[in-house]
């Protein structure tokens, strides 16, 4: 199966520049592994604006109900100069696939980043929320698979955010095709994983495909991934997982042996418990698929949303990040 690559934003302090407040360059596991299978977009807004690396490190001060960007042990305000490179920058970034942004970042980071009532040393702290950038982000891509270094240490957020990039990566090439055959065949490719996030969903976006209203493709594809980010902004759920899989099995069931049919169930009590991945039930559906000849079964991306090679990723209980 081939898999496109997708373009993802990455805080360029991970791995590719030393650019963190103290010159270090960070390192992620999760970056270093994939980056043979995307595309990286990279910034770091506090370089960008001039302020070098290392510095003095910053906070968000509020005042008056307003967010301030400054750098106490200079006594300075870079508020405008941030927010002028965000109004300059993130409309510059276009299509994008995810984010990888550096948590505890004061401009990057998507959650967490104290917002201070002062600059002074000692100053209380009176909220937490993202960084100026990161907030940016979340805002202009809502819906969009935005995570930090910190969360991707987890083992079902790595895969999750895995699953949803190549998905969204795979529509930007239909998109990028004007031509409605291939939508077609992408909601087909994808009719059982969309299934696993949400029968409803797979419902809404089939309507769309079938396109009643004779809507152009721009209109069409517009639609469908709006609806295609409502469909997966949720965890997939082991109960719908279960369910899809049951669902691929009764295209095989009445040509399998009793213990065939035996090992399967117990396959998949195992992944109920928690004591074996989904691969093990995926790979059996599959090499199903190829034995019975089943051709749409095989092209389905339940069995495989990303390069298999990243599968050592998922299959690790925790991640280096620095």
């Amino acid at each position: 199966m081939t898999h496109p690559r997708p373009k993802l934003y990455v805080s360029k302090c991970l791995g590719l520049c030393n650019c963190w407040w103290n010159g270090q360059l960070l390192f992620s596991d999760f970056v270093e592994k994939v980056k043979p299978f995307v595309d990286f977009v990279a910034h770091c807004p506090e370089v960008e604006i001039g302020l070098g690396a290392p510095r003095k490190w910053l906070r968000i001060v509020m005042v008056d109900g307003d967010k301030r960007f400054v750098q106490p042990a200079t006594d300075s305000d870079f508020t405008d100069d941030m927010f002028q490179y965000i109004g300059r920058v993130v409309p510059e970034l276009g299509r994008l696939d995810g984010f990888i942004l550096r948590m505890g970042s004061p401009s990057c980071s998507m959650k967490g980043i104290n917002y201070y009532k002062g600059k002074e040393p000692g100053a209380g702290v009176v909220g937490q929320g993202p960084g100026l950038f990161g907030e940016c982000i979340l805002n202009e891509y809502q819906g969009f698979p935005v995570e930090s270094d910190g969360r991707l240490r987890n083992q079902q957020i790595r895969e999750y955010f895995l699953i949803r990039v190549f998905l969204l990566a795979s529509l930007r090439e239909v998109e990028d095709t004007d031509e409605m055959r291939y939508l077609v065949d992408f909601h087909s490719d994808n009719k059982y994983l969309l299934k696993a996030f949400s029968q409803k969903y797979l419902n809404i976006l089939g309507n769309i495909v079938a396109n009643r209203n004779g809507e152009d493709f721009p209109t069409l594809i517009t639609r469908y991934r709006a609806n295609l980010l409502r469909a997966t902004s949720t965890n997939l759920q082991s109960s719908s997982v279960v369910n899809v899989i049951y669902t691929i099995y009764g295209y095989f069931k009445d040509e399998l042996s009793d213990g065939e049919r035996d090992h399967f169930h117990q396959q998949v009590e195992s992944y109920r418990n928690g004591a074996s991945s989904i691969v093990s039930l995926t790979e059996m559906l599959k090499l199903w698929a190829i034995r019975f000849g089943d051709d749409y079964i095989k092209k389905q991306t339940f069995f495989e949303p990303f390069p298999e090679a990243l599968n050592e990723i998922c299959q690790m209980d925790r991640y280096q990040s620095q």
